[in-house]
């Protein structure tokens, strides 16, 4: 059963306020206090998708836009007018992952939407907040950043031996140069991360509660043979000695990179599924492969290799007359 075919449910009266109050205070809660909520952004396009999966586009916009109301007012309040737009940026592609599932896109097509729809929401956010002054926002992130690479070097100064703090400020300075360079990949790679946690979760959320499947389960998701195109054009755009291709290319690659590692982990979880392996030990499993640069490597390449070898035979499944 896809969303298409689905009836909403509709809330009940008692529970709308309740549902308007959470959405009010994940919009309003990081403009009050940024350090303690401002991972509350992360989930706002989650938000949304769960809403308009859940109560039907109509009822789900009518939460939103009342929820949005409440925020705007107390962020005028607040004078934090960059914070408002930054946050309803946010809920726009849990709203175009939403409108995807309901056409039946697959998991690549409606990754892409999400990740444009939120990309050119942060574009015109940060194009609204550089009217009138000398300096773009992006600028501002780079400075910003810079001073506080500086601040760590000054405080590692007094902490350190002199032996010990030439290895930290050579380092420190090799970042204040790469860091910039590699923004943009940075910043696409976040894009990604925030999208495909939407989808992944809201899917999981929306089958729990609705009873009907967003998208195939995380396991049997696949990048389109043709990507891996754009990873041989990138390595080719990286070997050309001509500003500003190379940079172009890296930060291309960087954003590839996360795309066919998200590849490598379904595979890992196809076969985590397959084996029944005990879910204490799956989760620590997880953790290791995620957040071990040799984990991510693994991930990187089974990924790739999927595209030739297709290790869980998702195209002699889905050939003609084998289902």
């Amino acid at each position: 059963m896809n969303v298409a075919s689905q009836g909403y449910q509709q809330p009940e009266i008692r529970n709308i306020l309740f549902i308007i109050l959470l959405a009010s205070l994940a919009l309003v809660l990081p403009g009050l206090q940024w350090s303690l909520f401002g991972w509350l952004y992360i989930l706002l396009p989650l938000l949304a998708f769960f809403l308009f999966s859940r109560f039907g586009a109509h009822t789900g916009k009518r939460l939103l836009l009342t929820a949005a109301t409440i925020s705007l007012i107390v962020h005028v309040f607040l004078g934090s007018y960059d914070l408002f737009l930054f946050s309803i940026a946010l809920l726009l592609p849990g709203v175009v992952l939403h409108r995807s599932a309901e056409h039946g896109e697959s998991p690549s097509l409606s990754g892409f939407k999400g990740c444009l729809s939120l990309a050119g929401g942060w574009l015109i956010v940060v194009t609204i907040a550089a009217l009138g002054s000398d300096v773009s926002v992006y600028s501002q992130m780079l400075q910003s950043l810079d001073q506080a690479l500086t601040g760590v070097l000054d405080q590692y100064r007094q902490s350190f031996s002199a032996e010990e703090f030439v290895v930290i400020e050579a380092t420190i300075l090799q970042m204040q140069v790469i860091i910039p360079a590699i923004m943009p990949g940075i910043l696409g790679s976040f894009i990604l991360l925030i999208t495909w946690a939407t989808m992944v979760l809201g899917g999981i959320l929306v089958e729990k509660v609705n009873g009907f499947k967003a998208w195939p389960d995380f396991r049997q998701w696949a990048l389109p043979e043709k990507l891996i195109w754009s990873v041989i054009a990138m390595g080719i755009m990286i070997l050309i000695p001509v500003e500003p291709l190379p940079k172009i290319g890296i930060n291309c690659i960087l954003v590839l990179y996360i795309i066919f590692c998200f590849q490598g982990l379904a595979i890992a979880v196809f076969f985590m599924n397959k084996w029944k392996v005990p879910l204490l030990l799956r989760s620590f499993l997880y953790v290791m492969i995620v957040f071990q640069s040799l984990g991510t490597l693994i991930l990187l390449f089974f990924g790739i290799a999927d595209i030739w070898l297709d290790f869980r035979k998702l195209k002699a499944n889905a050939a003609p007359g084998n289902g």
